[in-house]
């Protein structure tokens, strides 16, 4: 695998230097290293100073853990380029494959290797780079379809709206069964417009915040101004569930194969909808139930076999329920400790479109029956998935006189 994925930091905050980390997780391995670069004279286009002597690149690479021999060549390679100075410094790893393939890297290397803890490098890595590269390489632009699918949903929710003033309900005084006031729906969805329509913020401005890990599992830090930072809560049900859940029901072996499934399926084909159970007809409270909306995930394969599926249809439905139980823990978390600022990576987020515009739909979908959801600002933090390895070189190259 080439390098698909590099980022670029001011000189100035670190050591100029060949050296690598390795962040092995429950499902891939990510590698953050830096090697000597190549040199240009200025009849060949370079400028002697221009941006490349300002900055460092740190290149990326992602591997599935049961690719960790191409990982381990790639990095060789990568390397031998760069001398073998680098051998002479520390090597630092972490996540839960840290540990465990920590001896391996030593031997192969020739190099001392150290575990870091995963959770520091996931937060000074994103505060190093919030502080140090510009707002638009920070974060991810919604995607054309991901933002159409929020104008779409938000749509939905204000004819939603109409349909319960235009139904008379309230004033006939009709039992809604707890459904929030339609102006508080209206109330809310214009807060979440306006709140996630920002487009710059300050270093200052982003915390306090979650950092949102999405990669296997879900974890949810809390970071404060300071720096500081404990573990709030998580789940088990993420990307390694979506894996094991999504073999078994398509038969896929890849995540890509996954992904690609999922992003071209219907899960209305396995999920039952309101049109499934109402008419849209009547004077009660099932009267006004969108006839699009989610009532119950799989609802549709209840004495059925999973060969009167279309896999398409079975993969997007399960990653609706991954995406639906992580908005519900975040968002439940964030109205507990008064967080309004959310800010994911990891993979699962980073590599695949459709898992960001499924997160994102559910975040408007709650906004409508969650007056807190509305006011969380949530983005995704682009090169997210690489923040543990990331952090795991700043530790050994950044100058330590610069804040962490």
């Amino acid at each position: 695998m080439a390098d698909l994925e590099f980022i670029e930091i001011p000189k100035a905050l670190v050591q100029d230097r060949p050296a690598f980390s390795f962040d092995i997780g429950g499902t891939c391995a990510k590698l953050a290293y830096i090697k000597a670069e190549p040199t240009c004279s200025a009849e060949e286009g370079g400028h002697s100073n221009g941006k490349a002597n300002q900055t460092v690149k740190i290149h990326l690479s992602l591997y599935t853990r049961d690719d960790l021999d191409n990982a381990f060549d790639h990095l060789q390679k990568s390397m031998s380029e760069s001398g073998d100075e680098w051998r002479k410094g520390m090597v630092t790893t972490t996540g839960i494959g840290g540990h465990q393939f920590k001896t391996r890297l030593s031997e192969e290397f020739g190099v001392q290797t150290k575990n870091v803890n995963e959770m520091s490098c996931f937060v000074q890595a994103f505060r190093f780079l919030c502080q140090n590269i510009p707002h638009e390489q920070l974060l991810m632009a919604p995607s054309e379809q991901g933002a159409e699918l929020m104008s779409r949903m938000r749509q939905q929710l204000h004819d939603f709206v109409e349909t319960l003033n235009s139904a008379d309900l309230i004033k006939k005084e009709v039992d809604l069964g707890g459904f929030p006031d339609p102006e508080e729906i209206s109330g809310a969805l214009e807060t979440m417009q306006t709140t996630n329509d920002k487009t710059e913020v300050t270093f200052e401005d982003m915390f306090p915040c979650f950092l949102v890990i999405v990669g296997s599992a879900e974890g949810i830090l809390l970071i404060e101004k300071d720096g500081s930072f404990k573990i709030v809560d998580g789940t088990n049900k993420c990307g390694r569930t979506f894996l094991g859940l999504g073999s078994l029901l398509t038969g896929a072996k890849s995540f890509e194969e996954l992904i690609d499934l999922a992003n071209k399926g219907d899960s209305t084909a396995v999920d039952e909808m309101g049109s499934d159970l109402t008419t849209g007809q009547g004077n009660d409270m099932y009267s006004v139930i969108p006839q699009d909306m989610l009532l119950f995930s799989f609802g549709k394969a209840y004495k059925q076999d999973i060969e009167s599926f279309n896999k398409k249809d079975l993969a997007r439905a399960l990653l609706n329920i991954i995406a639906m139980d992580f908005v519900q823990v975040v968002a439940l978390n964030a109205e507990v400790h008064n967080v309004q600022k959310v800010y994911m990576c990891g993979n699962f987020v980073n590599k695949a479109e459709v898992m960001r515009d499924e997160i994102s739909k559910v975040f408007v979908q709650r906004s409508g029956f969650s007056v807190w959801c509305s006011k969380i600002e949530y983005k995704f933090v682009q090169h997210g998935g690489f923040l543990g390895a990331i952090g795991a070189l700043l530790q050994t190259i950044q100058k330590s006189d610069e804040s962490k």
